[in-house]
């Protein structure tokens, strides 16, 4: 069969910046299995395929499935906004929706359910997102940071930066775990370099071994006047590095809320991303804490704009 797909640029307004991301529709007559799903993300060669399996009742709710390259993963921010932007600004455009403000809709994903909200007139989906955010008792020391980056290594031993002795590891669910390092200024964050060296995560707290692991760098920019924390990050992954990684920046926030945030309070977070590589992404995040202790939701919210289309064979 052929099937339609869509590209997207994800976290941008702007052609050819962000994130990219494949976009398979699947109609409900289609038996397409995991392993063909698999074939074409690997195909499509970007860090992330979303396939978008057609909704079978009047309700705005999708099955969707995320897919790396080499594997398929619970849960990831950037399909999840840029096919939100997607599907729901088709919706939009067709004026089947009678509101002129907001579309509102769910996503079912391996993590679990997502409610989205789709603002129409700033083209931007806030999307409620999947979260079990564990802080793991193994960290991640000094000196493993700095075998794993060489670059931040060498620039510390000539005096020019300081590296914590240890950063944090924070899974933001079961399957999607990130390394959080923070650096002291944007000189350090761009001696970060990819790398062909890795690490093993096999002692992870229990029951969370099985995962993706990522490197996220971030740097504090300080706060707005209306009390946003900017942040600039870089997502890190052997020889890949990402142009916007909305699991990581909700990890990130996830975490600095836990430890700066006070029951009650809604933290907002604004992260730029991929400036290094030359696809800046711009990702909000919303952390609502609970009432007594812990997150109650995080908020992942960004844009997404449409570059290709075509069909892909099966």
């Amino acid at each position: 069969m052929a099937y339609e797909f869509v590209t997207v640029d994800v976290f941008t307004k702007t052609r050819y910046e962000g994130n990219p991301l494949a976009i398979i529709k699947i109609p409900k007559s289609a038996s397409v299995t995991q392993d063909q799903k698999q074939a074409i993300a690997k195909e499509f060669n970007l860090s992330e395929s979303t396939f978008l399996h057609e909704r079978s009742t009047e309700a705005y709710e999708w099955t969707v499935d995320i897919f790396l390259t080499n594997g398929e993963i619970p849960f990831a921010g950037h399909p999840t906004i840029g096919t939100a932007c997607h599907v729901l600004s088709e919706i939009a455009e067709s004026g089947a929706h009678a509101s002129d403000e907001t579309i509102k809709a769910i996503f079912n994903v391996k993590a679990g359910k997502i409610d989205l909200q789709y603002n129409i007139r700033d083209e931007t989906t806030k999307a409620s997102i999947p979260h079990n955010v564990n802080i793991h008792q193994r960290t991640c020391s000094r000196e493993s940071l700095r075998q794993f980056q060489p670059n931040l290594k060498a620039a510390e031993e000539s005096s020019k930066i300081s590296l914590k002795e240890s950063s944090p590891v924070v899974s933001i669910v079961k399957g999607m775990t990130f390394v959080l390092v923070e650096l002291a200024d944007e000189k350090a964050l761009g001696a970060v370099s990819t790398t062909n060296s890795s690490i093993e995560f096999t002692d992870l707290d229990e029951g969370w071994n099985e995962t993706f692991v990522g490197w996220y760098f971030y740097v504090r920019l300080g706060s707005s006047e209306d009390g946003v924390v900017k942040l600039r990050t870089r997502m890190i992954e052997g020889l890949l590095e990402d142009p916007a990684t909305g699991s990581a920046a909700s990890a990130l926030a996830g975490y600095l809320s836990l430890k700066e945030g006070k029951p009650g309070t809604t933290l907002k977070y604004e992260m730029t991303q991929g400036v290094e590589i030359g696809r800046r992404s711009e990702i909000g995040i919303e952390v609502i804490m609970a009432e007594s202790q812990g997150i109650d939701t995080i908020n992942l919210i960004g844009t997404a704009v449409r570059v290709m289309e075509g069909r892909v064979m099966a």
